[in-house]
């Protein structure tokens, strides 16, 4: 009896959406279109649309879309609770942080797995056995490797409970997994400083609602840290992303060092090591753009950039020269002649407003007629 009460408790404390007695918003009606039993299969435009709504509007959206996917997830309809969880495998790999935040919370949790029995069944249900991919993912990746783990800590107690019970869990496609893990691209001291103050604004919200003692002062702590009153909590964002550049230009010494043992009748190709670390220092390109912008008073720090900048381009574009095959073009690159289409730093250190209309490297020109 006590715990049929406790379950009433917590589907009144999240509510069933839509609501008659209130209008519902423009979130939830996304939501509710995304999860229409009407669709035979999930709508990826509709998906990607609630995702994008939700890291922009901010504040309570994450809590509010949470709220009511969870509720399509235990919806009697088995193919609306499967349009619920994949709408919901969506919002997990694209909204980031404040997201996470709320699938870790003990009533979505508890919410996610209501309609699971005390002992598993022979054969879980295709719903139950997505719910069990999910766990499993989360706990593989986001309470393992995101950088605000230590708040997920009910998503890693909820797997340790199923499993307890006896519930198995499936095996997690590498690939699938790997969206959730952090990504290695580069990101300037400006990027990284939002990315924070965001995660920091939405952990606030969610002590405060939360309430408690303990939370109101750990809140307490926070807006003092958010408010720059805490100088012992704060971070070095520059040198953050000195390390982050140091990161990359150990790829590109390591590309180098792949590149100068590769032999005749080696073969590179699409997917292998070195086009992995060759689209690690592409991807770098605009974000160290971005920081001799930011740094444009520090003529030395401008200086060491750029000269990181033709290291990297020149490592990029012998790879793709020897990739095409022209091994005559890359030796010249190796020995040190100037790179197909090498940036010009004094130009980019002259005017800024080039650098805002030019990329530093264009790595999709054609090396061809340079290569001879």
């Amino acid at each position: 009896m006590e715990a049929a009460s406790a379950r009433a408790a917590a589907r009144d404390r999240w509510g069933d959406l839509p609501s008659s007695s209130r209008t519902p918003s423009q979130l939830q009606r996304f939501v509710q279109a995304a999860c229409s039993p009407e669709n035979y299969e999930p709508n990826l435009a509709l998906n990607l649309e609630i995702a994008d709504l939700i890291n922009s509007k901010k504040g309570t959206a994450p809590r509010e879309s949470a709220t009511a996917i969870v509720n399509y997830i235990n919806h009697r309809n088995p193919n609306v609770a499967l349009l619920a969880l994949g709408l919901l495998d969506i919002c997990v790999k694209n909204c980031g942080y404040p997201f996470h935040l709320q699938i870790g919370t003990k009533e979505f949790l508890n919410e996610l797995v209501r309609r699971f029995p005390e002992r598993p069944p022979m054969r879980p249900t295709r719903v139950q056995a997505k719910i069990l991919e999910a766990i499993e993912e989360w706990r593989g990746t986001i309470c393992e490797t995101s950088r605000y783990k230590e708040d997920l800590g009910f998503i890693r107690d909820m797997h340790r409970l199923l499993s307890y019970k006896g519930y198995v869990f499936p095996e997690v496609r590498r690939e699938d997994a790997a969206v959730l893990n952090p990504s290695d691209n580069l990101k300037s001291a400006e990027e990284m400083e939002e990315e924070e103050r965001e995660a920091q604004s939405a952990k606030l919200q969610e002590l405060i609602r939360r309430g408690t003692p303990e939370d109101l002062q750990e809140a307490n702590r926070l807006m003092k840290v958010m408010a720059g009153y805490d100088t012992r909590s704060k971070t070095d964002y520059r040198a953050k992303a000195a390390e982050e550049v140091a990161k990359i230009q150990a790829k590109a010494r390591l590309l180098e060092e792949r590149l100068d043992a590769f032999k005749q009748g080696d073969t590179m190709q699409d997917g292998d090591v070195f086009s992995e670390l060759a689209a690690s220092l592409q991807s770098a390109q605009p974000k160290i753009q971005k920081m001799c912008e930011e740094e444009s008073d520090d003529h030395e720090a401008v200086a060491k950039l750029l000269e990181i900048n033709d290291s990297i381009h020149r490592t990029a574009e012998r790879y793709k020269l020897m990739k095409k095959g022209d091994m005559e073009g890359a030796a010249k690159v190796a020995a040190g002649a100037p790179p197909p289409s090498a940036p010009s730093g004094a130009a980019v250190a002259s005017s800024s407003s080039a650098a805002n209309e030019l990329s530093l490297i264009d790595f999709d020109a054609d090396a061809t007629s340079n290569g001879a």
